[in-house]
């Protein structure tokens, strides 16, 4: 197989309701997005670090910390219904107007801090080895789900039988923390997952995505209190 040229895409917008500003909010003592940055620098997987933002002090703090932002994000981009893939279908193809073509993307969002560079390099080692189109990263879960219905409320898994929680096998949850895809099948399909998928997966504790301010101070805790006394 020949070397993939890949892209570490980051994408912060400006906006965000549960936690104004959360990307760069300070965690662990430096802007929650340069956690994301460090780990994309240090994976050995990836080339390039790029951020897609529309707002300029995100952009002042990833340049900062080591990442590019050769463009700025339209804000059609940018608002709170605007899906990713377009995002990142505009950073591809602003990227390869400047002479840049990749041909496999890993997309990191900023709100997940505990993914590190060997998460990045482990996913990506995956993809390579198991000829995937996409990876995505999860975490195991043993939880029932139920649905409410006009007979009442309905299980959705683990029907078969009541097994105790050791007993079961897992489900898996997408965790958000990493996406490796091929370009060219995104560029088909327009979906980060795509064609033959893998699951990389990660542990509950370091799949903590930043929505909530309570996922703020949760993933505080691990990073400056939990990693200590490990």
């Amino acid at each position: 197989m020949t070397e993939s040229t890949v892209l570490g895409l980051i994408p912060a917008r400006g906006g965000s309701k549960g936690v104004p500003r959360k990307n760069i909010r300070e965690l662990a003592g430096i802007p929650l997005i340069a956690h994301s940055i460090q780990a994309a620098r240090d994976a050995t997987a990836i080339d390039s670090v790029v951020v897609s933002t529309d707002d300029e002090e995100i952009a002042e703090v990833a340049e900062s910390h080591g990442a590019r932002v050769p463009f700025m994000r339209p804000s059609e981009l940018a608002t709170d219904e605007a899906p990713t893939a377009p995002v990142i279908t505009h950073a591809l193809e602003t990227l390869h107007e400047a002479g840049e073509a990749y041909d496999v993307f890993v997309l990191l969002q900023p709100t997940s801090p505990l993914r590190t560079a060997t998460h990045i390099d482990e996913a990506y080692s995956l993809y390579e080895e198991s000829d995937a189109d996409s990876v995505i990263s999860v975490y195991p879960t043993y939880d029932t789900r139920w649905e409410r219905t006009p007979k009442g409320a309905k299980k959705l898994n683990y029907t078969d039988a009541a097994k105790r929680r050791q007993d079961r096998d897992p489900e898996y949850v997408i965790n958000g923390a990493i996406y490796v895809t091929d370009v060219e099948q995104f560029l088909q399909t327009e979906e980060t997952i795509t064609g033959t998928t893998k699951m990389y997966e990660m542990t509950e504790r370091e799949s903590v995505d930043i929505d909530t301010p309570f996922d703020l101070w949760l993933a505080e805790q691990i990073l400056t209190e939990w990693e200590t006394h490990d």
